[in-house]
């Protein structure tokens, strides 16, 4: 397990609803603390994403802390630009749904393969509505 002793008990509070954490999480959390993520992991996927997209046309900021982007889609309709990458076998979300609309959002907690075969179903989407 990959997460610090202090964003494990932001997790257990947060998450379950418990002002304290119960005792199931009180006894794992000794495992835990010391733990850290390797951020070079999600860095290099992060990497991956936005030169592929930045050299297809897409138009996005490079995050600096995050598993995700949020690149503007090249219709207003967001949706429907998600729906038209859906037909790609592409997972993707709408902008309007984190107050982004014209926006979508790309999760890159996957393989690096994966991120790497869809940027062409990417592109051909980007190429029909840009």
């Amino acid at each position: 397990m990959n997460l610090t002793g202090r964003s494990f008990c932001s997790f257990t509070n947060r998450t379950l609803g418990f002002v304290n954490a119960p005792a199931l999480m009180q006894r794992l959390l000794p495992t835990v603390q010391g733990l850290t993520v390797d951020v070079e992991i999600y860095r290099k996927k992060r990497d991956i994403f936005f030169r592929g997209l930045s050299q297809i046309g897409y138009q996005l900021t490079k995050p600096e802390g995050a598993f995700y982007l949020f690149p503007r889609s090249p219709i207003p309709d967001d949706a429907a630009f998600v729906k038209a990458l859906q037909e790609e076998l592409i997972l993707v979300v709408p902008g309007l749904g984190f107050g982004a609309p014209g926006f979508f959002r790309i999760a890159y907690c996957t393989s690096d393969a994966t991120i790497e075969k869809s940027l062409a179903g990417f592109e051909k989407v980007f190429k029909k509505y840009a």
